[in-house]
This record gives structure tokens, sequence and C-alpha cells, in this order.
């Protein structure tokens, strides 16, 4: 006889969210794990003592690992799930007739809550994966990833500056001098361009629109909905407003162990420094040497090279494209600095000058008396040209050690390496830990949004490595104790998962 289900709905309902939510769900192994209890002392400072009640910033800060841990960035559909999943309301504290934080609540609150508190908690998961021997520490791939920023590109208008008003006002007093003076004539038009001999109808060339609106840049747009947001971009990506995302990631089991955001138009190298001091700053604690670090070439630079050498660090980067280890027929003197040249003459140095807008370049030229007579000076000068010049960067003794360190079988198995540590986490953080955009706006706000989702990535690593200890501790306690051959089924077993949970709570266990 077929089935057939009547929806029908009872006046009083006997229900318990703690049996409806599995025994063995994950969100049960984080709230027996990570404890966040001191966020209440660190918060005090944030409220007065009248007025309503706050959100419970335990509450608050379990509300965004349930996002990222589930891809939602924003806090309408956030509230909108919480409310909906009896396990999130099992791991929030809630039961089923309880209503939850309104959205607006979470965005005032992380606006509230400063960036080091986001920094603690990133910190609290970091301290469960070295306890569960998944850091090293010994070596770190770093990357990034542009972040989409909550504004449009639109929003962006011309900045007010005094080079404006100045030009405005030299605009016009030069219309002013050129007004008609009382008394005189009318100026005569002129009579058009006669045709040309060939009988040639010449082209009219259409004025320049004065409504044409001048390219947006970032030195003279500002957006007016985030100012801190940037216009970039990427292959394969819209030009749009970001930020930039970076991440250090150890190479053991693949933990995020540094994360930080910054303005969408900057260089890499120009945050590799802080992201390095950051990951020092996050292992030291459990006495773990940060040895050797990976990158790419855009973080490559004489500034970080001497950075990540003075904090005993040896970096792994390939060197930019312009960098040459030598120049053919041209002998590099450190000890006196100079350069000699096949021919026997000397190219001293004689300054420095910045090289295509970017970087330092060190100038080194030859004699024009000795370039005069040489043999080699046709092949070598062109014409209009009396003396050899050579340049080359400021770094160049850091560049040619880095160099030598890359062509080794050691350094070439690093640079590959890094792809596979550090790529694979980015891609997991932007497509599966909602990194990819942030609806908060500032510049601190996107720092807290990479530390939350590399916080809820460290979580998903923890629990698919060493979350499952307790829960296997209850299996073979049970096991035990009532002598069984075979592992237990706790589905089969009903209302026996909270005894064995409180068992695997006792110390000793």
């Amino acid at each position: 006889m077929q089935g057939k289900k009547q929806r029908t709905s009872k006046l009083f309902y006997q229900f318990s969210l703690e049996q409806a939510v599995p025994p063995d769900h994950i969100y049960r192994r984080i709230d027996q794990a990570l404890d966040l209890r001191f966020l209440y002392k660190r918060t005090r400072g944030y409220y007065g003592k009248d007025g309503q009640r706050s959100i419970d910033p335990v509450v608050f800060f379990k509300m965004c690992l349930l996002g990222y841990l589930n891809n939602i960035s924003g806090d309408r559909p956030l509230q909108r799930f919480c409310s909906d999943s009896l396990a999130s309301r099992w791991f929030l504290g809630y039961d089923i007739d309880e209503p939850l934080p309104v959205h607006s609540t979470l965005s005032r609150t992380r606006a509230l809550f400063g960036e080091s508190l986001y920094v603690e908690v990133f910190g609290q998961v970091l301290a469960l994966c070295v306890d569960a021997g998944m850091v090293s520490g010994k070596r770190q791939a770093v990357d990034s990833a542009l972040i989409k920023a909550n504004a449009s590109v639109d929003s962006m208008s011309r900045d007010v500056i005094m080079a404006d008003a100045s030009e405005y006002c030299r605009q016009v007093l030069q219309e002013n001098t050129e007004e008609q003076q009382p008394g005189e004539p009318p100026a005569k038009k002129k009579d058009k361009d006669p045709p040309p001999a060939s009988g040639l109808t010449p082209v009219d060339i259409p004025e320049a629109d004065p409504s044409r609106k001048r390219p947006r840049s970032n030195q003279t747009h500002t957006s007016q909905s985030d100012p801190d947001a940037r216009m970039a971009y990427k292959p394969n990506k819209p030009t749009d407003m970001y930020y930039l995302g970076h991440i250090s990631v150890d190479d053991a089991q693949g933990v995020v162990v540094a994360a930080m955001a910054d303005y969408g138009d900057r260089c890499d190298h120009e945050s590799l420094v802080s992201l390095v001091n950051q990951s020092l700053t996050n292992i030291s604690p459990y006495k773990l040497p940060l040895q050797e670090l990976l990158a790419d070439s855009r973080y490559n630079t004489y500034h970080t090279l001497q950075a990540c050498e003075a904090a005993g660090v040896t970096p792994y980067m390939n060197n930019p494209a312009g960098y040459k280890p030598d120049r053919e027929g041209f002998l590099y003197d450190e000890a006196s600095d100079s350069y000699r040249c096949a021919g026997g003459a000397t190219l001293t140095f004689r300054g420095q000058n910045r090289r295509r807008g970017k970087y330092l370049a060190r100038i080194y030229a030859s004699r024009a008396s000795d370039c005069a007579q040489c043999p080699l000076r046709g092949s070598c000068l062109p014409k209009q040209r009396s003396s050899k010049i050579i340049t080359h960067s400021i770094g160049k003794q850091v560049y040619d050690r880095m160099n030598a360190r890359v062509q080794t079988d050691k350094g070439r198995r690093m640079i590959a390496k890094r792809k596979g540590i550090v790529e694979p986490v980015l891609g997991t953080l932007i497509h599966h830990n909602a990194m990819r955009k942030t609806f908060a706006r500032g510049k601190a706000a996107a720092t807290k949004h990479v530390l939350m989702a590399s916080a809820a990535f460290n979580l998903k690593k923890w629990i698919k490595k060493a979350g499952k200890e307790p829960l296997d501790r209850a299996y073979s306690m049970v096991t035990s104790i009532f002598e069984l051959n075979e592992p237990v089924n706790l589905q089969k077993f009903g209302h026996w998962h909270f005894a064995i949970e409180n068992l695997t709570m006792q110390p000793g266990n």
C-alpha cells in the first residue's frame, strides 16, 4: 500500500536539540577543542555598564566561523543559515525557539572589535594544529590573491587637489585676458581652408569632447563607498576594486601560519616583511624555527631579500626578469666596485639613478680616452657614444647569492615545491571558505576577513587530521568496557553517545 505523508502541525512538541545533533558532528569536536572564553575578558573594555546587553562575543566569533566553514560571506545569508540549521543552533547555544542575533548586529560588532581580537582567535586555532603536530615551522610558502571589495569602479571620483585648483585659476585668467576690450571691432571669422589642389576634400577632425570622462586611476581617483579599496586587475580577472590577501603556509600539513590583507594596487614585495614578521610572531611561542621561505619573483627585491637574511631566513625566489648574473665581455670586481672590459678599460662607479621609475640602478662608465683607440669599439659602442655605460641593481650581491642558490638541485626543488604548497590553499580559501569577496569595508575589515577565512581553513585541516581522536578514544573505551570484538556504532545505541562524550571529557581520557 502506497504511503502518503500529511503535513500536520502540533500544538506542543517534545524535542531535544542535544539529541538532534549527531554525536560525531564536526561542530561538537570544534566546541570541545576550541576554547573562546578568553574573549569575555578581552572585550570587556568595548562595552559600557548601562544599556541593553550586546551579542555574546563568543557567539559572534562562532557565527563568523560558521560562515567561513560553510562558504557564506554575507551577514544576511549567514543569519538565515544559522536559524535553519539545528547543528548551528547547538554550536551557538541557541535553542529552536530562541531568535538569533540579526544581521545588523553582526556588522556593528565586526566594526567594533579591533584587529588584535581576530589575530588571537586565529592564534587559538593555530595552537590546535601545532598541538596536533601539524606545523613544523621550518619551511613556509607565501602567495597572494585579489579579494573583491564591496565597491564598484563607478564609485570612484576624482580627488580635489591643489593642482586642479591652480589649473582652473590659470584657465580663468587666460579667458579673461582674451575677452574683447570695449570699443574694439569684433574679430573676423577665418575663412575655411581652400580645398587642396588635388581636388580631395579634407577630412574634418572632431574636437575633443569636454564632457568625456578622464581615465580613472588610483593616483587621481578614490572610491566614495570604500576609500581603502583600489582598482586592480590580473590576467583572467576583470578590472575592479580589490584588496590583496597574503598567506603564509607551512609545508608540513598545509596549515596557514600567517594571514593579512593590503591595498589592492600594492606590489607583493611591499607586504612580505610584515607577513614574515607575523609568521615569526605566531610560531615563536612554540619554539618552531622558521628557516626557509618559498615565494615567486613578485616578492623578490633587494630590500625583502636583505630582510629575510637579517631574520635568519633563507629565501628561495626566482630573480626578477631584468636581472643578469653577468655581462658578456665584462667582469665585475666586487672589491673595487668596478667592471673590467675585454679591451682592458675599467668602468668605474659614477652614481646611481632610478631605472624605469621602479628601482635604483648603479651606473658604471669608462673614460672616453680608453675607448677611443680600442679595437673593439665598433662592436661595443654605437657611433654616437664616446664611452661604455653599464648599470646594475644596487642589490647585485644579494641577487647573485639568490641566483646561485636557485641554480642548485635543492633550489630547483624548492621553486617547484612552492606551487604545490600554497596555491591549493589559496584556491580552497577563495572557492570554499568565502574569501573571494569581503562585504565589510576598509583595509582593517579586509584583514579580519582573511584571518577568519584562514582560521576556518585550519579548523577543517585539524578536524581531518586530529579532530576524530576524541571520538575514536570513546569507541575504544566502550569496546573495552563491554568486551566487544567489533567497533561500536554509536548510531545503534541511541542516547549512549552522551555517556561516551562525558567519558572523553574526563581528565586522563
